[in-house]
């Protein structure tokens, strides 16, 4: 009686273990862009929540802004943290109101500026250069190769 061996050669194997290299090798680039939508996505989300949570304080005004170009409230974009502040005068120092962890590598920009302190007023809108604007503020996530825009109005 023979006995026959059963399992698979080491030519078998290697076929199969350079299969799912290619596999891995092609997949990790869709991954790597599905990780930076959602961390985009993220960021998006905690930037709404921030401005609703600023636009709300800027309202009550707590720091008794008059005018239209005093700042009643600012959100502050520093070491991964998303802040809504009351304001020290035109730096956004103050007390803080709310905050919210951003997605570490996500830019925030606006008019292809790094945007680290949005400012409002006590009627509620987005300060320029402590002029407000008469429109909404436009601004850009990035990420890797990954890119969003948006408003806050």
């Amino acid at each position: 009686m023979v006995s026959k061996e059963s399992g698979l050669s080491l030519i078998e194997l290697m076929v199969v273990v350079s299969i799912i290299g290619v596999l891995a090798l092609v997949a990790v680039p869709y991954t790597k862009t599905w990780v930076y939508d959602a961390q985009i996505n993220d960021a998006k989300s905690q930037l709404n929540s921030a401005f609703k949570q600023s636009k709300a304080l800027a309202l009550r005004n707590p720091v008794d802004a008059r005018g239209d170009s005093s700042s009643a409230s600012c959100i502050s974009l520093m070491n991964n943290k998303l802040e809504v502040r009351q304001p020290n005068g035109n730096i956004c120092s103050g007390t803080i109101i709310w905050q919210g962890k951003w997605p570490e590598g996500v830019e925030l920009s606006s008019d292809n500026k790094s945007l680290t302190a949005i400012f409002i007023n006590n009627r509620g809108a987005v300060l320029s250069n402590n002029t407000p604007l008469n429109s909404n503020l436009d601004y850009a996530l990035s990420k890797g190769s990954v890119n969003d825009t948006g408003q806050l109005y």
